[in-house]
């Protein structure tokens, strides 16, 4: 290996490492793994934690009485056996369909991969397509762990920058520059390939033309890519987007992954599936079958009853998650009114507002920019966004989720606010699971039972047939919205307001500035006049 090799090497290493590390620094911050004094982290009681990703509820009750019925099944199913290679026809078949109607060709959507959850489908796909020191591009923004992901699979991350004007998604300029100023000066290897989120997990949602212009970037650099679409199904228009896979020349390039987690309140139960091109779907297989034998049957029953779940249950989640994306816009804003009338004037630059407003997902992307460089209480100096998690979690006793691990390396942090309260929308739907369930329990001991004959055992047993129509519309949604309220207004906004009270004089300083035109910043620097006004 010649020293200009040996130094690039040494070079990916040091940022792969880097990363890592920013990851492993964001976690220390939302557990408190430094906190001397013992306060606790997210997982503390009196902690309200904006940090956590889950689904936004418990699956529909017809999900969980499939699973029920997976439990009894010694046909399709089995606790004791691995069933090894043993196929689910019903589920692929839903999955293939699924693809094709989400306009992905069948060349692609009939190849199948399932897996127990999203990060083996990562770990397959970098094994099927990576060797050892290949580049694989990422948007700022990506999922946080997708970094240890590449580390263990010997490949590595490169965060192409993005821009916030263009809610941080991939462009073919972002890509194209990227490959100006660093892969055609041998700045960084030749890519491999790209990590695409659609919709992301910031929540943005990639227009057609938009994808049309990465896919000719992508067949023009020879690229194969990995689309996570895990948050498709919570675009808030209803209209669910397009995959990069259904593009001109892409099917043979590109592998479409998707799962139970986050729109299908799945999360615990770890099932994911993808699809993509068959001589690429095979190798993931071969990882997958090599690693997990087997996926469990009842995971996989659960996930088709979940694709064939009445519309009203993703619609509820869906306008619940718009109606929060829009209560944390509102709040910041109250915010920094409040900010602006305790200080008597507008900071340049607001402490936390939102950094683009989401169309998709379970999040809202903060910016904290405006408290770069101001002191905490403790003395320290705010400089990136575990530094912000760490102030807010100390003083508001709530927990933000660190940019520093989706590849912000500022003050940016995310409001997760989807599985916010889920405790209490646990009750609304019992009814209903209990009823769906102990018919699945009839019908495993009789067969034969008519619908009829089902509700007439169910009523001899005490127990009423009948649930609400309306079981979309969960009341229990409002005290998550309460959560968030409780969060940001009661107490993330007096603990902004006192930082801001703490740092007057540097926010007036930053005042003065903004507001001065450049010909008076001159005349002021001269005279020396600049610190005084900060005065």
């Amino acid at each position: 290996m010649t020293t200009s090799a040996k130094e690039h090497l040494l070079a990916k290493q040091d940022r792969s490492h880097r990363a890592i590390n920013s990851f492993i620094r964001a976690r220390d911050a939302i557990s408190a793994a430094d906190d001397q004094e013992g306060g606790g982290g997210w997982m503390n009681p009196d902690v309200i934690s904006l940090a956590h990703g889950e689904g936004v509820r418990r699956p529909h009750h017809s999900v969980v009485a499939a699973g029920v019925r997976a439990l009894l099944d010694t046909t399709e199913s089995s606790l004791d056996n691995y069933l090894y290679l043993r196929r689910f026809p019903a589920f692929e078949e839903e999955l293939t369909a699924t693809f094709q109607a989400a306009g992905i060709p069948d060349d692609a959507a009939s190849n199948l991969c399932i897996d127990s959850g999203n990060t083996r489908l990562f770990l397959a796909f970098f094994h099927a397509v990576g060797d050892p020191g290949d580049v694989f591009l990422v948007p700022q923004g990506y999922y946080q762990a997708v970094n240890m992901w590449a580390d263990i699979s010997s490949v590595y991350l490169e965060t192409v920058e993005t821009r916030r004007s263009n809610d941080y998604k991939f462009t073919r300029g972002d890509l194209e520059e990227f490959y100006r100023r660093r892969v055609d000066t041998g700045e960084v290897r030749r890519p491999k390939g790209l990590i695409l989120f659609s919709p992301s997990y910031t929540g943005a949602v990639y227009e057609e033309s938009e994808l049309a212009e990465i896919a000719e970037f992508v067949e023009q650099r020879d690229l194969v890519v990995l689309e996570d679409a895990i948050f498709r199904g919570t675009e808030f228009t209803g209209r669910s987007s397009a995959h990069l896979a259904g593009m001109p020349n892409m099917s043979q390039r590109v592998v479409t992954i998707n799962g139970g987690s986050k729109a299908y309140g799945l999360a615990n139960i770890r099932i994911g599936w993808g699809c993509g091109p068959q001589y690429l779907i095979e190798r993931m297989n071969y990882y997958t079958m090599a690693t997990s034998i087997t996926v469990p049957h009842i995971a996989k029953a659960m996930a088709l009853a979940a694709l064939r779940a009445p519309a009203e249950y993703l619609e509820g989640n869906i306008a619940e998650c718009a109606a929060r994306a829009e209560l944390v816009a509102r709040l910041l804003d109250e915010i920094n009114e409040n900010v602006a009338s305790a200080l008597g004037f507008t900071p340049a630059e607001p402490l936390l507002t939102v950094a683009h407003h989401p169309k998709a997902a379970h999040s809202v992307l903060v910016s904290g920019n405006g408290m770069a460089g101001l002191l905490t209480p403790d003395g320290r100096e705010v400089t990136d966004s575990t530094d912000v998690t760490r102030h807010f979690l100390n003083t508001a006793r709530v927990c933000l989720s660190p940019g520093v691990s989706n590849g912000f390396t500022d003050c940016t942090v995310r409001i997760a606010f989807g599985c916010l309260g889920w405790e209490h929308t646990y009750a609304y739907p019992k009814h209903a699971e209990i009823v769906a369930s102990a018919g699945a329990l009839l019908t495993a001991f009789d067969p034969g039972l008519s619908d009829r004959a089902v509700e007439e055992r169910l009523h001899a047993a005490g127990i009423d047939p009948q649930w609400s129509s309306l079981d979309h519309l969960n009341p229990g949604f409002q005290g998550g919205r309460e959560e968030l309220t409780e969060a940001i207004q009661r107490r993330l906004g007096p603990a902004v307001v006192r930082l801001a009270l703490d740092n007057q004089q540097e926010l007036r300083a930053r005042h003065a500035r903004s507001a001065a035109t450049p010909e008076d910043t001159a005349v002021l620097s001269a005279a020396g006049s600049v610190p005084e006004m900060a005065q």
